[in-house]
């Protein structure tokens, strides 16, 4: 029948839709699964390394910390050497004030001695003098020939950065050679000037012994470039280098310098000119030009002899004005003095030699300074640019962490949202299929009476057909007899029409039935197209989500792309911070040689306190016995055995 196919067919339809959805809520829930559980592992990932980030992070923070802490300390180290070079500048300014002032008294001693000469004397005298000038003038310009060729190869092998530097101490070097030419020849004016005629000439090697006094007057100017040169070149002012040039012929135990010495050849007086603008106070002036009581005694016994003498008898040109007996003890006293003043010293000579050392080694010892500072600021530079690379890094991962954490948290949103919609599509599902179900539970019901009615009704037409037949044939066999009477023939149309009645309003009452049992199987009918019409919309509406879901799947590759990024980004780190541990490593060498440096500083502010502390003891000496003496008690061949001050 067309009611039960259409029911059939809505049966196959409804376990198909079932199979649909079913299908369709499985491989959902499976897609879901799956994309939960790679979110997952992403956001572990991600938090694992975010985590690796940080601890890097803060690592590098302390390595950072504790370089700007040791630079800290090295400038502090730095402050500490400058001050120690200001100290020793000014320890030294007080020895080249004692080493003027022991040249003064020598200089007063040749005087003293130049007042006996005579004519002759003198004479030759001016001859050693001159050709002693000239081969000082031609030692120095061999020294400056040789100090400009080594100057030249220096700079050659020197980097582009010193350039700048040399030219400006060649410059002011010239500067200073044209200041120290005057000065020379001040003192030869002066020497010239201080020379008197006297009596008889003096035997060969008295001419030698003045010889070496005037060499040692001459001294004072015939100052050495080199250790200009080299004190300029590296930016250093050392006043200390002064006494480096003086023979111990000059000034005997209290220099004893080595020719080895001519580095740092710069005199006394050749101070009063250095490159620095250093000069000679007034009080320093006035120490160099007054007389000790000693001179004073010394130049009142001359002066008494020489005005006795002058009173007794004017000698003429040519002969001595004192006696045989103390010429001879002045010839004596004179020659002991020469030899004392002539004896080397090898205490003198060491510390002149170690000075020299020391000196060098602290010109290596600040060039590596300089260069530790240069390697410094270039490892303090790498660490800035890795820390800002890194911040840049951690700020990318940051924001790539937040916004993966937003689509994640907006996927898990989606993904509960999705989960509550199935959840209630299963329940209307459900409750759709129980409704149908009794829907077609009812419908059969319905459909069984229906049946049983048409049945019953079936049976009463055909009942009806029979008795009417049955009624035919019987009035039919039977004979009608009309009535011959009106009353007759009115009782019997009111009989049937009575009986019409009766037959109508059963027809009408069946048909009323029938029409409202129609009517009842069209509107399920009805309701039941509509049920299945919102199944289909409901499943249409899933399988839009599906497809939208299905659509987040290329977000999910760039994710991943993202991730390996991340992870070369990592390495890259990693090779970062290898680099910076080759760096800290590096630094701690460098902080090992500035401790070696540092050492080599304190060993010289060491030997140069020794040194002031024996040349105050010499200066305080009455006699050469005495300073022989001092000098003899302190034998030290190695700077380690010098005394903790």
């Amino acid at each position: 029948m067309p009611m039960e196919k259409e029911i059939a067919a809505l049966k196959d339809k409804l376990t198909e839709a079932e199979d649909k959805v079913k299908e369709l809520e499985a491989s959902k829930v499976k897609e879901l699964n799956h994309y939960l559980e790679a979110e997952k592992s992403c956001r572990t990932d991600l938090e694992m390394y975010v985590a690796v980030l940080n601890t890097q992070k803060s690592v590098l923070q302390e390595d950072a910390e504790k370089l700007r802490k040791e630079l800290h300390e090295v400038c502090h180290l730095l402050e500490q050497e400058r001050q120690q070079h200001n100290q020793l500048k000014h320890t030294w300014q007080k020895a080249n004030d004692q080493f003027l002032e022991s040249q003064r008294l020598l200089m007063r001693d040749m005087q003293r001695m130049e007042m006996v000469l005579t004519s002759e004397q003198l004479r030759q005298v001016e001859k050693l003098k001159k050709r002693d000038q000239e081969e000082d003038e031609q030692q120095r310009f061999h020294k400056r020939k040789d100090h400009n060729r080594t100057d030249a190869e220096e700079e050659a092998k020197a980097p582009a950065v010193c350039a700048f530097a040399h030219e400006e101490s060649s410059a002011q070097l010239s500067n200073e050679e044209e200041r120290l030419d005057s000065t020379h020849g001040s003192v030869h004016s002066l020497d010239a000037d201080l020379l008197l005629p006297s009596g008889d000439p003096f035997s060969k090697p008295d001419t030698d012994m003045f010889k070496d006094g005037l060499r040692r007057a001459q001294s004072t100017d015939s100052l050495g470039t080199s250790g200009s040169l080299q004190s300029k070149a590296l930016g250093y002012n050392y006043k200390a280098k002064s006494a480096g040039n003086l023979d111990e012929s000059d000034f005997g135990p209290l220099v004893g310098a080595d020719s080895v010495s001519e580095n740092f050849d710069t005199a006394s007086l050749g101070s009063l000119q250095m490159p620095s603008g250093f000069m000679l106070t007034k009080d320093q002036e006035r120490a160099i030009k007054a007389m000790t009581p000693e001179q004073e005694e010394t130049a009142s016994l001359l002066s008494s002899v020489t005005q006795g003498v002058e009173s007794a008898y004017v000698s003429p040109s040519g002969y001595r004005l004192v006696s045989e007996t103390e010429w001879n003890l002045l010839q004596k006293e004179v020659q002991n003095a020469g030899n004392k003043l002539g004896r080397r010293c090898d205490m003198c000579s060491n510390y002149e030699r170690q000075l020299q050392g020391i000196q060098i080694q602290e010109a290596d010892t600040r060039d590596q300074v300089k260069k530790l500072q240069a390697m410094l600021r270039q490892a303090n530079e790498q660490l800035e640019r890795t820390a800002r690379e890194r911040q840049d890094l951690e700020g990318a991962l940051k924001h790539s962490a937040q916004d993966a954490g937003h689509q994640i948290s907006a996927l898990v949103l989606r993904a509960q949202a999705s989960e509550i919609l199935l959840e209630e599509l299963q329940q209307g599902f459900s409750q759709a299929k129980r409704d149908a179900q009794e829907q077609m539970a009812v419908l059969m019901q319905s459909r069984e009476q229906v049946s049983e009615e048409l049945a019953r009704l079936q049976k009463e037409n055909d009942s009806l057909q029979g008795k009417h037949s049955l009624h035919v044939s019987l009035q039919q066999a039977e004979d009608f007899i009309l009535p011959d009477t009106v009353e007759a023939l009115r009782e019997l149309v009111l009989k049937y029409r009575e009986s019409i009645v009766h037959v109508r309003t059963a027809a009408e009452h069946t048909e009323e039935k029938l029409k409202a049992e129609i009517l009842f199987l069209k509107e399920q009918i009805q309701a039941e197209q509509c049920l299945k019409e919102n199944l289909e919309e409901t499943l249409q509406l899933e399988i839009e989500n599906c497809k939208e879901e299905l659509a987040w799947l290329p977000f999910l590759s760039q994710l991943e792309a993202t991730l390996r990024e991340k992870s070369q980004q990592l390495e890259g780190l990693q090779e970062m911070k290898i680099t910076w541990k080759n760096k800290k490593n590096k630094a701690q060498r460098l902080q090992t040689e500035l401790d070696v440096s540092e050492q080599v500083q304190r060993d010289f502010v060491k030997l140069s306190q020794t040194l002031q502390v024996q040349l105050e003891r010499i200066r305080q000496a009455g006699s050469l016995e005495r300073i022989r003496a001092i000098l003899n008690d302190t034998k030290l061949t190695d700077i380690n055995q010098l005394p903790e001050t």
